[in-house]
């Protein structure tokens, strides 16, 4: 099988109220975390898509379909987002897991990064033979239990550390087809200490003096953006002047 070169996404299901219920509504609530891991992958320029089924009238014509739209292709990593569940309500933390028929590894990473993320229990891996998008589709796929619908505890913690888990899912999803995300908040992190070592307002001044000297453009470069510049742009622009400097 061939490596493949996209992330095909999907939320399970065939709409609002067609899939477990509990604390939330596992179609409303898995929507949630597919889209925002979509649109990191995106932003990331990750190659990525994105699909549901609203079309659908029952069960088996909703797996016959997905199987369909990923059987379109042979190029994709196929993820499935859902929220599992297993009885009565409850306070006590049950976790998340994925399932897999043949990615085993990837589904491990999966869990782990969630798990890792947020401070749910990791169930890890689970094997299943039994289900449509696994089984059936060309394509190399994984399932996603983001959580409990039943758990209070499972949604808080969904709730608390929504985009930390979003990020490290898609961090996982870009490695698995060969692309890598940067860790934005530590890029940041790393910035923001510099920054607080040289000094903003100096950037700032040595800038405006490229600027007067011609190094960087004036018409772009105005005082006033420069004196409105973010934490990266002022390292961004203050090592263009260095390089265009010392050239």
């Amino acid at each position: 099988m061939k490596q493949p070169t996209e992330i095909e996404l999907h939320v399970g299901h065939r709409g609002d109220g067609t899939g477990a219920s509990g604390y939330v509504d596992e179609v409303k609530y898995a929507r949630k975390f597919i889209k925002r891991i979509y649109d990191i992958l995106v932003a990331n320029k990750v190659p990525a898509t994105y699909y549901e089924d609203k079309t659908s009238k029952n069960q088996t014509q909703n797996i016959n379909n997905l199987v369909a739209h990923h059987n379109a292709d042979r190029n994709g990593l196929i993820v499935s987002g859902h929220l599992n569940a297993s009885g009565s309500l409850t306070d006590r933390p049950i976790g998340a897991e994925v399932l897999y028929t043949t990615q085993k590894d990837l589904a491990a990473a999966v869990a782990k990064a969630m798990s890792h993320a947020s401070g749910l229990i990791n169930r890890g891996a689970k094997f299943r033979d039994n289900i449509g998008v696994l089984t059936r589709t060309y394509e190399p796929s994984i399932l996603i239990e983001f959580g409990f619908v039943n758990s209070k505890k499972d949604i808080e913690l969904l709730d608390k550390h929504f985009d930390t888990i979003c990020q490290a899912v898609a961090k996982v999803l870009a490695a698995a087809i060969g692309y890598k995300i940067t860790d934005r908040k530590k890029e940041e992190s790393e910035v923001t200490q510099l920054l607080n070592a040289t000094g903003r307002s100096e950037i700032r001044e040595l800038l405006k003096k490229a600027r007067k000297d011609g190094i960087i453009d004036a018409a772009f470069h105005t005082n006033q953006k420069i004196n409105n510049y973010s934490d990266i742009e002022l390292i961004s622009y203050q090592a263009a002047v260095i390089n265009r400097t010392f050239k």
